[in-house]
C-alpha cells in the first residue's frame, strides 16, 4: 500500500532515487499461469535490489514490489535456468549477469544493523 510508511513491518526498507531496471522474464507454467519478475536497481550506495512481480492466469492480474537480496533473486532465475528453461522468455543468464555485477545490499544486514545500533544506543543511554 502506498500509505505504509517506510519502516512498517511490511517493508522496513525504502527504495532511495530512481530505480535502474535490470531486466524481466516471464514464466508460464503448464496450467497458463505467468508469472513475470523484472529487477531493478535503485540509487543507494551500495545498491538494493527491487523485485517487482505479476501473476495471473494467461496474463498479469497482480502485481507487487519488493526489496529482495541478491541471493533469494539468483536462487529465482538460476531455478528457472536449471529447471524451466523452456518455460521462461527472457534473457536469464544476462539478468543473473546483471544482478551479480549491481552488487545489491542484502535488506536483512541493513534491518539487522539497524536494529543493532538500536540496542546499542539503548544500552548506551542507560549508561
Amino acid at each position: 500500500r502506498e500509505d505504509t510508511p517506510p519502516n512498517s513491518e511490511k517493508m522496513p526498507v525504502v527504495k532511495t532515487g530512481d530505480a535502474k531496471a535490470l531486466g524481466a522474464v516471464t514464466y508460464t507454467s503448464w496450467d497458463g499461469y505467468v508469472t513475470k519478475t523484472a529487477f531493478a536497481v535503485d540509487a543507494a550506495t551500495p545498491p538494493l535490489l527491487w523485485r517487482t512481480m505479476g501473476v495471473g492466469q494467461a496474463s498479469v492480474e497482480k502485481e507487487g514490489e519488493s526489496c529482495v537480496s541478491a541471493a533469494t533473486a539468483l536462487g529465482q532465475l538460476k531455478q528457472y535456468q536449471a529447471l524451466f528453461a523452456d518455460a521462461v522468455e527472457g534473457d536469464v543468464a544476462g539478468l543473473i549477469a546483471a544482478i551479480e555485477a549491481a552488487a545489491p545490499k542484502d535488506p536483512a544486514e541493513i534491518i539487522a544493523a539497524e536494529k543493532a545500533a538500536e540496542v546499542q544506543a539503548a544500552a548506551d543511554a542507560d549508561y
